[in-house]
């Protein structure tokens, strides 16, 4: 290994040690004190004259210099250790070793040696264990880094997949979000805008973590597709539901629901097994359903799709189920209802209001366990 490949090493174990969280490094200095301070109190067997002041002193002194040396690895560098040590052997010769209590112990030349013995090798077996143990975190440091890094780059391309929408176009505004419940999400939000026409649509990818974060991509990609070869919606989620059929993992699949307006002005919705689309209207609150299998079930899946027509002001609600599956202590399910009466009641607030209050109501009733996702879409003319 070179001086470089060292010094890298050396930063990689940094940036590992960074990223742990001060309660478990404070485990980590407990261990190593309570490790040494057995070394130090063992050590003290390995005189012919032994006493109990001695004794703690000796665990005192060990585990201390021990969590001091624990420190400067994680903190700083480990190098720092080496002129530490003479300060140690100095402490303990002149706290334990230069006086004796009058009180010492002297024990039989025979059971002294086979004490120092069983002392020596509990020392070193407790010390090579302790390394063996060091040894085991720095590889799995490294590889942890590894899959950190490999993890993260994954969450920084869900999130440019997956941004944030505000905008209108013509006679309709748009606002979408999306928060993932780990660094990788399996939701999707997503408009596409072409030619007088637009989709805009929500999916959900069964399962958590990069996986899923993979088939989003491969929805969002092939929905994109779909629409340049589609003039209007009709074998859209067909050829979607193809595509993830033979590309995607078994025990897979994802719900997809879309809203598409047409450029001879009439809107229509489908939705491939997933939650119905929220409408306020005249304040009331009506559930748009779909009866379509999910996305990645059957290739020979076909999917209906129905026309809709609204006002001013009505506006409509995509939402995964993130949203409605948050349960409170007491294992209560938030459900559509409350966030039914979220939007119902949300009339004159502008979209990224009504989904800061929809977000909102679904964080006061519990943590967020799953991915949640919002598509509001207004008819502002």
């Amino acid at each position: 290994m070179s001086f470089q490949d060292f010094l890298r090493d050396v930063r990689k174990e940094r940036e590992f040690w960074n990223t742990v969280p001060a309660s478990s490094v404070l485990v980590l200095f407990a261990v190593a004190f309570c490790l040494f301070a057995a070394i130090g109190a063992i050590s003290q067997l390995q005189t012919s004259r032994a006493s109990l002041a001695a004794l703690w002193k000796a665990a005192l002194i060990s585990g201390s210099f021990a969590v001091f040396y624990a420190w400067l690895s994680v903190r700083k560098t480990w190098l720092w250790i080496l002129p530490i040590i003479p300060v140690q052997v100095l402490c303990t010769w002149l706290v334990v070793w230069r006086f004796h209590s009058s009180n010492d112990t002297t024990l039989p030349a025979e059971i002294a040696r086979w004490v120092s013995a069983s002392a020596t090798l509990a020392i070193v077996l407790v010390v090579v264990g302790y390394n063996l143990t060091l040894a085991f975190i720095g590889r799995e440091a490294k590889r942890f880094l590894r899959l950190h890094a490999e993890v993260q780059l994954a969450g920084e391309i869900h999130k440019s997949l997956v941004p944030g929408i505000q905008q209108r176009i013509e006679d309709y505004e748009f606002y979408a979000t999306s928060l993932a419940s780990g660094m990788v999400g399996g939701d999707l939000v997503d408009i596409i805008a072409c030619d007088g026409r637009w989709l805009a649509y929500v999916a959900d990818v069964s399962g958590h973590g990069v996986p899923a974060g993979v088939l989003m991509a491969m929805i969002k990609s092939s929905v994109r597709t779909a629409t340049r070869l589609h003039s209007d919606s009709k074998g859209l989620l067909e050829e979607v539901n193809e595509v993830l059929c033979s590309l995607k993992a078994p025990n897979m699949f994802a719900t997809l629901g879309f809203v598409t307006y047409s450029s001879d002005g009439t809107l229509h919705y489908s939705l491939a097994g997933h939650l119905p689309i929220l409408r306020r209207r005249n304040q009331r609150i009506e559930l748009l359903h779909g009866q379509n299998l999910p996305l990645g079930i059957s290739s020979e899946a076909t999917f209906e799709i129905t026309s809709l027509a609204i006002q001013k002001d009505e506006v409509l609600a995509i939402i995964t189920d993130g949203l409605t599956e948050v349960f409170n202590k007491k294992g209560e399910e938030l459900g559509l209802g409350k966030i039914s009466e979220t939007l119902r009641v949300s009339s004159d607030s502008t979209l990224p209001e009504i989904a800061k209050a929809i977000f909102d109501c679904a964080d006061n009733h519990g943590p967020r366990s799953d991915d949640q996702s919002l598509f509001l879409i207004r008819k502002v003319k």
